[in-house]
């Protein structure tokens, strides 16, 4: 199992209304980096590519109120799953975002860059979401 993680971001939002507007995936579509191409979405899937791989599939996997939302791939080649960490912070929150993924050692070094510059645009965005 690979792991990568995006820095940890205060979001200037509660967790509760934090919660709310990232587990609508139609909202995500504010915080994805600008080289991703044929977003779609509704309220628990999403779809997009990334330049260089297939087109990815995500569902709503778990949800945690007010700390947890996980997506999960389907019909992926690479089991993998897309997980959003909050934390109460007052008025506040923190969040961390995390993929994890089945890959040998080969397929980590070539995705580990990509997958790292993803991770922290999209916490770069979420502090203003």
């Amino acid at each position: 199992m690979a792991t990568f993680k995006s820095p940890e971001v205060i979001v200037n939002r509660t967790a509760e209304d934090f919660f709310t507007k990232i587990g609508d995936l139609n909202n995500l579509k504010e915080i994805m980096p600008s080289q991703i191409e044929d977003f779609e979405s509704t309220a628990t899937t999403c779809s997009f590519k990334m330049k260089g791989m297939p087109k990815l599939y995500l569902e709503i996997g778990e949800k945690i109120e007010h700390s947890k939302i996980s997506l999960t791939a389907k019909d992926s080649q690479v089991p993998f799953s897309l997980d959003c960490f909050i934390t109460e912070k007052g008025e506040q929150c923190q969040a961390r975002l995390e993929i994890n993924a089945e890959l040998n050692m080969m397929m980590k070094m070539m995705v580990e860059k990509p997958l790292t510059q993803f991770l922290d645009v999209l916490a770069s965005k979420m502090q203003n979401f």
